[in-house]
């Protein structure tokens, strides 16, 4: 092995490891966005539920189905599983990438720059991290380009059958590989190559035909399935201000580059293209021209007007600022130029990855903290309701309640109404004015928290039953009323908040008209921390009118607003009446009649929470 070789081989092996390292530093360090947790819940569920159940309607090819299916039998279901099978797609694309450039350019220096945009590209790494088959089909799409390339080139069979086998499995990631498909088509036929390469590609295709049959038998079904598309309609404006930027830097550019940067950068790319070869010049402008035409068509008719349906022309686009950057000299007039023009939205692309890696704007929110949250909370018989449907809850949720989601346009009321007389409590996950006054009205309203940002109302039936009660207390306060028991909600480490549900038992009606306090306190008459003092039930269940004999479910709420957190350590959370006027406090009594002071010692935290 010469020494040049040598050099080509570990150059080779450092950008590979690069663009692997890119895809997996943080692989599962954020969770998993709706839609990923849908592939894993529902894409990778067993074939014959598929084609049942989901085929018909779900906009994907079987093969990405199956392969979902095939994988998580494998390798489990985790975050890091699911995301490592798109991030090997991924990580196949860029030595693709690289392949295509060094058989197109003739130049190791030209497959060594597209390799290395590739690798950092922020659009390719995203989707490398996203249990979606975007990945994978850029990376199969990316190789079959490749393997056609070099089978028109040496006619050999080896070469068709390899390049079948990556085509097929293109098509069956992704529909729109059929568009590629076209560019492949019109790029033979303006080559005209020899009579026997035409054959060869013919019968090629006629079998590839042959395989597609379920592919084809199911893009019938999905026609009349009536689906329209969950994206955008076509704006051809912003593919200029939508998807240049995105494909480049992941992200869209504010005034007054909006424009201006996509147009500078798309005509640094038409000098290059007329500089190249011309077959190549062809090749790589159809590629990237008319499957962006395609998918324009197409969304006229549906809402797929999107970046990522186009991912597979990112090799194109790479390979042409590769030609351009590695066959332009700094020392030549207009090399500068070139250069300045090819970089700006890459350079501007790097500085993206940073703020990726830190987690500063991650893809889905935090479902773990308030799966955690509704874990620690929810009881059997609960309902978990979302407002906006959303797949990712249920793969974090694993607890005793049930958990559905609001039916979109569907009449708030008459989807309540039956729940609130099924469940004895309804978690409400999200902001909806008619559903938050519905159950208001309905129910009981115990509480409202925000972990990790999701916005959490509690409601339980106005009657409380005994099976709800946590720790049973049967402290008698004054001679007035029973404290039967009591539920503490938190803190732990979803929440620093504390719901304190006391259970009452009325003995008599009092003259005075006296408030319940839940303090807060530092073990071993430590400081006060934080209190809530109210009347029972807000006054509800007011000592003046209360009915002897009732159970009364009281909530408090401790630690509920920006007040600084406890210093580590014991609290105790204290609670007894007193008269409002005058300050006196009833005497506690525990079962047994024998007294407990003016206060009873509810319970003991530790803070930080665990």
């Amino acid at each position: 092995m010469n020494q040049e070789r040598a050099l080509w081989l570990a150059v080779l092996t450092a950008l590979l490891a690069v663009a692997f390292a890119a895809r997996i530093v943080n692989l599962d360090a954020v969770p998993l966005r709706g839609d990923e947790a849908f592939a894993v819940r529902y894409w990778a569920d067993s074939p014959e539920r598929v084609v049942r159940d989901l085929a018909q309607w779900e906009p994907h090819p079987l093969g990405t189905f199956l392969s979902f299916w095939a994988w998580k039998s494998a390798a489990g279901e985790s975050e890091f599983a699911m995301r490592y099978l798109s991030a090997l797609g991924g990580w196949v694309g860029v030595a693709a990438v690289g392949a295509l450039a060094r058989y197109l350019m003739r130049r190791r220096s030209t497959a060594a720059v597209a390799m290395g945009l590739a690798a950092l590209q922020p659009f390719l790494i995203w989707h490398a991290q996203d249990a979606r088959n975007y990945a994978l089909w850029f990376g199969a799409s990316s190789l079959a380009m490749w393997l056609f390339l070099r089978a028109i080139a040496s006619n050999r069979r080896r070469d068709w059958w390899l390049y079948l086998a990556a085509e097929a499995v293109a098509l069956y990631l992704f529909f729109l590989e059929a568009f590629f498909l076209a560019v492949q088509a019109i790029y033979l036929a303006w080559r005209r190559p020899r009579r026997g390469v035409m054959w060869s590609a013919l019968r090629t295709w006629t079998l590839l035909a042959v395989l597609l049959i379920p592919w084809l038998i199911q893009a019938w079904y999905l026609k009349d399935s009536g689906y329209q598309g969950a994206t955008a309609d076509a704006d051809p404006l912003r593919l200029l201000t939508w998807f240049v930027p995105a494909w480049l830097t992941d992200g869209e550019y504010g005034s007054p580059w909006r424009y201006a940067l996509p147009l500078l950068w798309l005509g640094g790319l038409g000098v290059v293209l007329a500089k190249l070869p011309r077959r190549v010049g062809l090749l790589l402008a159809t590629w990237v021209i008319l499957p962006t035409l395609l998918l324009l068509m197409a969304a006229t008719r549906m809402s797929v007007f999107h970046p990522r349906y186009l991912i597979a022309v990112m090799p194109a686009l790479l390979l042409i600022v590769g030609a351009g950057l590695s066959m332009s000299s700094l020392r030549r007039r207009g090399g500068i130029a070139i250069w300045a023009l090819l970089l700006t939205i890459p350079a501007l692309g790097l500085t993206e990855l940073i703020p990726y890696y830190r987690g500063e704007s991650p893809k889905a929110p935090n479902w773990p903290v308030l799966a955690t949250y509704l874990r620690e909370r929810a009881m059997p018989g609960d309902l978990i309701l979302q407002t906006l449907p959303d797949p990712a809850f249920a793969y974090y949720y694993r607890g005793p309640a049930e958990e559905i989601s609001l039916v979109p346009g569907a009449p708030v009321r008459a989807q309540l109404q039956p729940q609130v007389n099924f469940f004895r409590g309804i978690w409400l996950v999200g902001r909806s004015a008619e559903a938050e006054q519905y159950l208001s009205d309905a129910m009981q309203r115990l509480s409202y928290d925000t972990p990790a940002g999701f916005h959490v109302m509690q409601f339980r039936r106005w009657m409380p039953e005994s099976a709800e009660i946590a720790v049973r207390d049967e402290v008698r306060v004054g001679e007035i009323a029973r404290l039967i028991g009591h539920t503490v909600q938190g803190p732990d480490s979803s929440s620093r908040s504390i719901t304190v549900l006391l259970y009452w038992e009325p003995l008599a009606q009092a003259e005075v008209d006296y408030v319940v306090f839940v303090h807060l306190s530092g073990a071993a008459g430590g400081a006060l921390w934080d209190q809530d003092d109210h009347r029972p039930l807000n006054g509800f269940a007011s000592t003046l009118a209360w009915e002897p004999g009732t159970l009364y479910r009281d909530p408090y709420r401790l630690l509920d607003g920006a007040e600084p957190q406890p210093e580590p350590g014991s609290y105790t959370i204290e609670v007894g009446m007193y008269d409002p006027d005058s300050g006196a406090r009833l005497p506690v009594y525990d079962a047994a009649g024998e007294p407990l002071g003016d206060y009873y010692r509810l319970a003991t935290i530790t803070w930080p929470p665990k």
